[in-house]
């Protein structure tokens, strides 16, 4: 048992010198949610999104106020207010989480319920680079800050 609550231990200070990138997880409209006028005007969705910098895998959780669709749009059928077929559809208290994918572009949303994304249930996010698909390697203090924990790890597994 003493050697396993070392072990956890060591295991905890490595992992805190593992240097990585957490994704953030952005709730759309903040408490206001996915919505429609006369919760929102024209215009909200993109006020919300140009405070943000996107990133791959960061998270886009959609909370409906009131009964909504969520449909992942062209560029063309953002600009057209397309009937395309919801990835997501639900009423009041409903939620559904997107995973922004990991390449850098533009990523458009809109509501395909009624006249919703006429009257400004739309959102286009700009993603400025790819998350977690990027790497650079650790500063060398980290690297050499690693190779001491891993050897103290390995000479208590050892058994002194």
């Amino acid at each position: 048992m003493g050697r396993s609550s070392t072990a956890m231990a060591l295991a905890s200070v490595v992992l805190t010198f593992i240097e990585c990138e957490a994704a953030t997880q952005y709730v759309v409209g903040n408490g206001r949610g996915w919505t429609a006028p006369p919760n929102i005007t024209a215009g909200f969705y993109d006020e919300w999104a140009a405070s943000k910098s996107f990133e791959g895998n960061d998270a886009l959780v959609f909370k409906f106020n009131g009964t909504h669709s969520l449909a992942a749009v062209s560029t063309e059928e953002y600009d057209n207010f397309a009937k395309v077929f919801p990835i997501g559809d639900g009423t009041n208290g409903f939620s559904y989480g997107y995973q922004i994918p990991r390449k850098a572009g533009v990523y458009y949303f809109i509501c395909t319920v009624d006249s919703h994304c006429e009257a400004g249930q739309k959102l286009a996010i700009n993603v400025t680079s790819a998350g977690f698909a990027t790497w650079s390697p650790p500063s060398p203090l980290t690297s050499g800050a690693l190779s001491t924990v891993l050897y103290t790890f390995a000479f208590f597994l050892s058994g002194h």
